[in-house]
């Protein structure tokens, strides 16, 4: 009784398609226990979790920080007409007074900020009084 049927070690193609499928095998074995460790690892998943949420709340913050300046560069604009159509819409004498006022003002702070004080208290005085 002869076996005619050809056996896996007689024939080479065979079996260099047999070591390509085991070595793929393992391959793909190697690559399964690699992701099973990545998932055991608590404390790397965890770093890993914290240095993206780190990452993230940093790029809020930039966002927002952009924002913020946006948001005041039109406030300072916006402030500029406001201040520019004052000017405009005051006639020159009272610009003049009042340019001669904040001139005074800067050459003596303290007298202006004690007549400031002064008022404000005679202000509040005053009204408490009506309230009473």
């Amino acid at each position: 009784m002869s076996d005619d049927t050809p056996r896996p070690e007689n024939d080479p193609s065979e079996v260099a398609r047999l070591r390509a499928d085991r070595d793929q095998a393992r391959q793909e074995l190697g690559d399964t226990v690699a992701e099973l460790a990545d998932k055991v690892d608590v404390r790397a998943r965890a770093e890993d979790k914290v240095h993206d949420t780190a990452e993230a709340a940093r790029e809020h913050a930039s966002e927002a920080a952009q924002q913020a300046r946006e948001v005041a560069e039109n406030v300072r604009v916006s402030a500029g007409q406001v201040a520019d159509r004052a000017v405009a819409a005051t006639p020159e004498p009272v610009r003049e007074k009042s340019s001669q006022a904040v001139a005074a003002a800067r050459r003596n702070p303290v007298p202006v900020a004690v007549a400031l004080v002064s008022g404000a208290a005679l202000i509040w005085w005053t009204r408490r009084r009506r309230r009473a």
